[in-house]
This record gives C-alpha cells, structure tokens and sequence, in this order.
C-alpha cells in the first residue's frame, strides 16, 4: 500500500530542506514500496533541495522502493534537466 504524495514546499531550498527532510522520513511507511512527491506548488530548488530528493531516492532504492517526482514545475524541470538529474529521477506529468 502506496500514501498518496508527499508534498514539496514551494521553496525547497537551504532554509526548508531540513525540516522538510525530516517530515518526509516519519511520512514514509516502511513497506510502502513507491513514493510520490507533488512537485507541482514548488517554484524554486537549489542544491539543498536537489540533496535532499537525491537522497530520499537513494535510500528508497536500497530498500527495493521507488520515487516518482509528480507534475514538476516548468522551473523545476529546468533545473532537473540542466542537472542532467533526469536520468536519475522519474518525472511524471498529469
């Protein structure tokens, strides 16, 4: 059983990452075997923000899990792309 997706603030950024970090980790169920994050509201990451989803997607891939990053912003999908982190992440588009 997958919870529906966590969303990202609409900065995530030096200020929120931590805290956001921290909430997204007691919001994982164990056994859920995907993660959504609803990236839509968010208009603004820099390189705290992309630490922090890179390392949520690491440490569900060491448990067999997946991380789906959900109708990103145009902002952030820039961003993804320039960071040629679109290999890295699943980006869906509703």
């Amino acid at each position: 059983m997958n919870p529906p997706a966590i969303t990202a603030p609409a900065e995530l950024c030096s200020s929120t990452a931590r805290a956001w970090k921290e909430r997204v980790a007691r919001d994982i169920t164990p056994l859920a075997t995907e993660t959504s994050v609803d990236l839509s509201k968010t208009r603004f990451i820099d390189s705290s923000g992309l630490g922090v989803l890179l390392t949520l997607n690491k440490n569900l891939r060491a448990r067999g899990a997946s991380l789906k990053l959900i109708n990103p912003s145009s902002a952030v999908c820039q961003l993804i792309e320039l960071t040629r982190l679109h290999r890295v992440f699943e980006m869906i588009h509703d």
